[in-house]
């Protein structure tokens, strides 16, 4: 009773009017004011004081619409608003006003009539700049995260943390035929070939740990072929530190792993070759020391055969798949030993495109290498006016193809006792090591005018893939 009866003498004390202007002056985060219907302003609390810059004896009586820029002063915003007001019982207003010192401020308020309207209106309002700051800044973040993603080439999308996704760029429906609602939640998964849905599950459970999404995984294009994708995403911390929104791309890599393999298979084929290489040269030495008379004899004789190698290796570096072609294997060691330019007739070769793998190469270098080192010391390349021609052929033989590449000299003064070609290395290499090897069928013969030898190679010897 005796609260009541204390209440009921406040209300008697104070004025609903001195009740109202307590009330507007203790409002401070709020500018609040009225104006007559005119928009002359009739009060001011502290509240505007402090948002405006004008003390309330500066703005009383004069027009509220000094807080409006001159812009919206000219295109007629104060009276719109009074109108929307009048009309509507209160007008919603956000948009850039003014203090007194002419700096702006984003501005959120309301203006409502009065109970009498013929009294004129009350605004409310309140600095809302640095919200508004922020938005546009989120806005212009979404924007350039927007342009971005919808142009970059790579497959952007927005997950959950646990892989479900909300959001997919233009290209992933453009790449996968898959559209927006389609690719939503789990449902991206359908473009994932079947083996790699779950390892790709898998991996979601792993990122929410070490806080990345790392996996490559095969993705079905539009037109069914699957593809070798690398897919990336990392969280987006958000207000409450969930990271329960992640962002990720997904990179075409099906060239990259192509390249992989490839690289794979050329680093095997190294090794073959490496091995091969090093059991020829084991082999080499050997056969050089067994007819070698002397240590300066088997040095010289060597290091002639290691550059014929040396040649070899490098035409099957240049060539196409591990493969050098009999033309410029023959014009390398030829180029090698013939350096008299005043005899362009001396020397023909003529034949067609016939390509030899790593091993054969080896090996009919060599023998050319011995061929042609005979010449240089005892034949065609040794003696004026005799001649070398160097050709070869394809034919057909037993149901299959073979090369056929002829070596015959010509006008050689052959001595009476013939000469070993070699002393003996090269014949063994020609008449032997070829057969053995490269299954090919060999005839070298000393004659009257000088040294002829035939080779056949079947083709699957020449022509098949060193691997």
């Amino acid at each position: 009773m005796n609260e009541k009866r204390e209440k009921a003498a406040i209300s008697k004390t104070i004025g609903k009017e001195e009740l109202f202007e307590l009330i507007l002056d203790s409002a401070t985060d709020y500018a609040i004011f009225t104006t007559d219907p005119r928009g002359l302003v009739t009060s001011w609390n502290s509240g505007a004081e402090r948002l405006f810059g004008f003390s309330e004896e500066e703005i009383v009586g004069q027009s509220g619409d000094l807080i409006f820029t001159p812009e919206d002063r000219v295109a007629g915003a104060p009276e719109e608003e009074r109108l929307r007001a009048f009309a509507e019982g209160r007008a919603m207003d956000e948009r850039w006003h003014m203090r007194q010192n002419g700096s702006r401020f984003w501005a959120s308020g309301m203006m409502m009539a009065l109970k009498d309207p013929s009294r004129g209106f009350v605004k409310i309002t309140r600095d809302r700049t640095e919200q508004h700051e922020a938005e546009r800044r989120l806005r212009e973040s979404e924007e350039r995260f927007r342009l971005l993603a919808t142009n970059i080439p790579q497959l952007v999308f927005r997950a959950l943390d646990d892989g479900q996704r909300h959001w997919s760029s233009p290209q992933w429906g453009e790449f996968t035929g898959l559209g927006l609602d389609e690719s939503q939640g789990f449902g991206w998964l359908d473009a994932v070939h079947p083996d790699d849905r779950d390892p790709a599950l898998q991996a979601w459970q792993e990122a929410r740990a070490t806080g990345e999404y790392y996996h490559e995984h095969r993705i079905r294009r539009a037109d069914g072929e699957y593809r070798w994708h690398q897919t990336r995403a990392r969280p987006i911390e958000t207000p409450d530190g969930s990271n329960s929104e992640w962002v990720g791309t997904t990179t075409d890599i099906h060239a990259l792993k192509r390249m992989q393999g490839r690289q794979q298979v050329l680093l095997a084929e190294l090794q073959h070759r490496t091995r091969n290489l090093l059991a020829v040269v084991m082999s080499v030495a050997n056969q050089t020391i067994r007819t070698s008379p002397s240590l300066d004899y088997f040095r010289a004789e060597f290091e002639s055969r290691l550059l014929a190698l040396s040649r070899v290796q490098g035409l099957l570096a240049q060539g196409d798949q591990n493969r050098a072609d009999i033309l410029e294997l023959v014009s390398a060691e030829l180029a090698a030993h013939v350096h008299d330019t005043d005899q362009p007739d001396k020397v023909r070769i003529d034949g067609p495109a016939a390509p030899l793998s790593a091993s054969a190469a080896q090996t009919m270098g060599l023998a050319v290498h011995e061929l042609a080192t005979n010449a240089v010391k005892y034949g065609a390349l040794a003696q004026p006016g005799a001649k070398l021609t160097v050709t070869w052929t394809i034919e057909e033989a037993h149901n299959r193809p073979w090369v056929r590449l002829e070596w015959r000299e010509t006008g050689v003064r052959m001595p009476e006792s013939g000469t070993p070609l070699r002393r003996g290395y090269g014949r063994e290499l020609i008449e032997r090591a070829l057969r053995y090897q490269l299954d090919a069928d060999t005839r070298l013969v000393f004659g009257p005018d000088g040294v002829s030898c035939i080779i056949v190679l079947p083709v699957d010897t020449w022509a098949g893939a060193e691997v």
